[in-house]
């Protein structure tokens, strides 16, 4: 649905009736300070008690069930206009719905971020807290550069909120160490496993495109799979389940985290590839990359992208999972940009960062809505005398 006709809704207008470019402009630009108000709801756990009352729920009844699990520092109970204001504010953002004055019910993304997604909600409280805090100091941040673009991974807008408020250390670490360091990252992983929603599993998802996941799996090398940056391994282990017959020993998970917890069916391997020269697992059949090179700048992805090439033989393949940079994705390419340096990159872009990696793109398939699928190969350079085969 477009904002205009999602704004005509909200308004109560009819298809046919015009909707003002003012009454559009004041609906985009009033809409951080609602945001600001959804990692309380989810505080509060509102989503999910909404949606376990039932149908229609009034403040009372919502207030009441807060205040039996939460409450403030001194014991106070946690203020009915509070409540109010923030269900009534969340409706208006569309999260749930609006009865009357003082009652609301569940909709379909009520019960989506409660029940079939909890992982969802921690994703909504990660991307309004950092993604509005890095927002808020954007324009302050590129006056204070004179302007210089694109950002560093770790000197970014995110930083920059850190050091104008006094928090020194923190202003030099990267957002995920910031998150670690303040008691969020957790939250941050739960919403890794699910995400916002799901796109059927990635073997599905790759026969749909029409590319053969079972030849790429049956090219030499002792290590089938490579995920790189795979959180607990939900990747690989649909794969597995796909492709029973491959072992642990032929699915190997790489992470930086050196207190990754064992899961069974994988090999597992802590690998930090900012600070390591190279990728220690050599000739794999397929390495993989989901949401890892939008978190990075482009010469920080050209970087993993070297060791990778490196490492690589001939019949290997680079598999890398993203979102597409287009229209649906405008939103997610300027969280990247804010919180890491980031960004969403169009087919000319991956080409761009293929060439100078000694990689060359052999397969890609960009979807409007959902992930898209790039594969690289390694480039095999020759001689008049001895051209490439």
């Amino acid at each position: 649905m477009s904002l205009l006709n999602r704004l005509g809704n909200l308004l109560g207008l009819s298809k046919s009736t015009p909707v003002h470019p003012g009454a559009v402009l004041a609906a985009i630009v009033t809409t951080p300070a609602s945001l600001g108000f959804v990692p309380v709801a989810i505080h509060l756990d509102l989503f999910t008690i909404v949606a376990q009352l039932g149908t229609t729920a009034n403040v009372e009844e919502v207030t009441r069930a807060v205040n039996k699990t939460q409450s403030t520092k001194n014991g106070a109970e946690i203020s009915p206009r509070l409540i109010s204001d923030t269900l009534y504010i969340m409706s208006g953002l569309g999260l749930l719905d609006r009865v009357d004055e003082d009652s609301f019910s569940p909709n379909a993304i009520t019960r989506h971020m409660a029940i079939d997604m909890p992982s969802s909600q921690h994703g909504a409280l990660h991307f309004t807290t950092e993604g509005m805090l890095a927002g808020a100091f954007l324009l302050k941040k590129l006056q204070d550069q004179n302007f210089a673009y694109p950002f560093n991974e770790a000197n970014g807008p995110v930083q920059y909120a850190y050091e104008q408020m006094g928090q020194k250390e923190l202003s030099k670490q990267h957002t995920y160490s910031i998150m670690e360091s303040e008691g969020r990252m957790n939250s941050f992983n739960i919403f890794m496993e699910g995400k916002f929603l799901k796109f059927q599993t990635f073997p599905d998802r790759a026969k749909s495109i029409g590319y053969d996941l079972r030849a790429a799996l049956s090219e030499p090398g002792s290590v089938a799979m490579v995920d790189i940056g795979g959180g607990r391994g939900e990747l690989l282990l649909e794969v597995q389940a796909a492709f029973p017959h491959l072992t642990a020993e032929n699915l190997l998970l790489q992470e930086f985290n050196a207190d990754i917890e064992e899961v069974p069916g994988l090999s597992l391997m802590e690998w930090n590839y900012k600070i390591s020269p190279e990728q220690p697992i050599t000739g794999a059949r397929i390495y993989s990359l989901q949401h890892i090179l939008h978190n990075l700048p482009d010469l920080d992805a050209v970087a993993l992208l070297q060791k990778l090439s490196r490492a690589m033989s001939f019949t290997s393949r680079l598999l890398i999972i993203e979102y597409a940079k287009n229209a649906t994705y405008t939103h997610l390419h300027a969280s990247m940009i804010a919180l890491y340096g980031g960004r969403e990159r169009s087919a000319t872009e991956w080409r761009q960062l293929a060439q100078v990696s000694g990689l060359e793109v052999s397969f890609e398939a960009y979807a409007s809505k959902g992930e898209s699928l790039v594969e690289m190969r390694k480039i095999r350079v020759g001689t008049a005398e001895n051209p490439a085969l």
